[in-house]
C-alpha cells in the first residue's frame, strides 16, 4: 500500500498513483490488488483510503463465501506429502498414487477450483458425470473419479473447512453408462457428408478430427494419443499405439491392449498430409483444442449438429458410424473388427445388427412361397388388359 510518483509518457509531467496489496488473514489465497493513477499527491492519499476500503471490503465478502475448492485441494496434498499417508484414511499413500489422485481432480475439477466449497452443488457434480461419460471413460473410470472428489470432500469436512455438513457434489448422482442394447445413435452417409461438407466450409477447427474419426474408427482418446512418428504416408497406414489417459492426462496403451493399423483412404490423405506439416500441434497428430482437454467433445459435436440442421450425436457416434457403413458398403467383418480394434464382438455385434448386412436379402423370395397365386393373379389381370387396349 503506498502513494508512488512515476513520469507520464505521454506528456513527461509528474503523475501519481495510489496502490493497494491486501491479503486474507484467514485464507491466503484470497488476494485483492488495486490501483489508481491521478495527477497530484494529494488525490493519490485520498483515493488510497478509498482502495483500502474497496479491497478490505472485498475480502470480507470472499473470507465469508468460505475456502474454495481448489484450497482444499491444496491442504489435502499437503498433509499427504507431511505424512505419506491419505489424510482421509491414514492409510500409506505412494508418491505415484498421491500423484494420481491429485492430477485426476485437478484436471476433472479444474473449473471449480476457485468455487467456494459450499456453492458446489449437485448441479456441479452431474456436469462432471455427464462430462467423464460423454469422454468414453469406462465405467470404473468414471467411478474412481466420482470416489476421488468424494475423498477429498471428505477431508473438507473433517478439517472443518466445509462446515454445516453439505453433501459431496457427486454424492448420490447416478453413474448411467450408455445402455449397449439400446438402439445405437447414427447419421446416415448423406449426414456424413453434410457434417464434413459444412464443417469444411466453416473452416470449424475440429473438421480434421471428425474427418480422421469418420475414416478410421480410432476412439477419441486414440485420436488424442495419435503422434505424427506413427503416421506412414508413404505406406498410407496409421499404427494406432496409444490412447489418452483423461484421468492422469498421460498417454497408455490402447484400450484393446494392443497396436493396430488403419488404412488412410484416399478421400482422407490430403487432410492428414496437412495436418502432418502443422507445426502448432508438436509431435501429436490432431490439435489441441481446449474443449478437447476438458472433455466436451461430445457437446462440441452435437450443437454443430443441430445447428446445420442433422441428428444431434456425440463424439462416439463417430466411431459407430464408421462401423455401419463400412459394414454395409461390404467389407467383411473381421476386417473392421480388425481396423477398428473391437477385441469383444459382443460390443461389435451391435454394429453388424445395425448394417443388417446378415439380414440384407434374406426375405427376398417370401413372395413366390407365401404369395405365388396373388402374383400370378396380377399378371393375369395385366395381360387381360393389354389384349383390351
Amino acid at each position: 500500500m503506498g502513494v508512488r510518483p512515476y513520469i507520464c509518457k505521454k506528456t513527461g509531467n509528474t503523475r501519481f498513483e495510489a496502490y493497494v496489496n491486501l491479503r486474507s488473514k484467514i485464507d491466503k489465497t484470497i488476494r485483492c490488488q488495486k490501483y489508481k493513477k491521478v495527477d497530484t499527491e494529494r488525490e493519490a492519499k485520498k483515493w488510497e483510503k478509498k482502495l483500502i476500503r474497496e479491497a478490505s471490503e472485498y475480502i470480507a465478502s470472499q473470507e465469508v463465501r468460505g475456502n474454495s475448492w481448489g484450497r482444499i485441494i491444496d491442504l489435502f496434498e499437503y498433509e499427504a506429502n507431511k505424512y505419506n499417508r491419505n489424510p482421509v484414511s491414514l492409510k500409506q499413500m505412494g508418491d505415484k498414487a498421491q500423484k494420481n489422485a491429485l492430477s485426476m481432480v485437478r484436471n476433472w475439477t479444474e473449473d471449480w477450483l476457485n468455487v467456494p466449497a459450499k456453492e458446489l452443488t449437485s448441479f456441479h457434480g452431474k456436469s462432471l458425470i455427464k462430462r467423464a461419460i460423454d469422454a468414453e471413460l469406462t465405467e470404473n473410470s468414471v467411478k474412481r473419479i466420482k470416489g476421488t472428489v468424494n475423498s477429498f470432500w471428505t477431508f473438507g469436512v473433517q478439517e472443518g473447512i466445509i462446515l454445516d455438513n453439505i453433501k459431496s457434489p457427486v454424492y448420490g448422482i447416478p453413474i448411467d453408462m450408455p445402455n449397449e442394447d439400446k438402439l445405437p445413435e447414427i447419421l446416415t452417409v448423406d449426414e456424413v457428408r453434410y457434417l464434413l461438407a459444412k464443417a469444411k466450409e466453416a473452416n470449424h477447427p475440429w473438421y480434421p478430427i471428425w474427418a480422421v474419426a469418420l475414416m478410421t474408427g480410432m476412439r477419441s482418446s486414440e485420436l488424442y494419443a495419435l503422434r505424427k512418428e506413427n503416421v506412414h504416408l508413404q505406406e498410407g497406414i496409421i499404427r494406432i499405439c496409444e490412447s489418452w489417459d483423461w484421468e492422469t492426462y498421460t498417454s497408455k496403451s490402447t484400450k484393446a491392449g494392443y497396436w493396430r493399423t488403419a488404412p488412410i483412404a484416399d478421400s482422407l490423405l490430403p487432410i492428414v498430409v496437412d495436418l502432418m506439416q502443422r507445426k502448432d500441434t508438436g509431435e501429436f497428430l490432431l490439435p489441441r483444442i481446449y474443449e478437447w482437454t476438458k472433455g466436451y467433445q461430445a457437446l462440441v459435436l452435437r450443437q454443430f449438429c443441430e445447428e446445420i440442421g442433422i441428428s444431434s450425436v456425440r463424439f462416439h457416434t463417430l466411431r459407430a458410424c464408421f462401423a455401419t457403413h463400412l459394414l454395409s458398403s461390404g467389407v467383411p467383418e473381421t476386417t473392421v473388427m480388425r481396423i477398428g480394434g473391437w477385441k469383444n464382438f459382443k460390443t461389435f455385434q451391435i454394429y453388424i445388427r445395425l448394417a443388417g448386412t446378415r439380414e440384407k436379402g434374406a426375405t427376398n423370395d417370401l413372395g413366390k412361397i407365401f404369395i405365388p397365386n396373388e402374383i400370378a393373379a396380377m399378371q393375369h389381370i395385366a395381360s387381360a388388359y393389354n389384349e383390351v387396349a
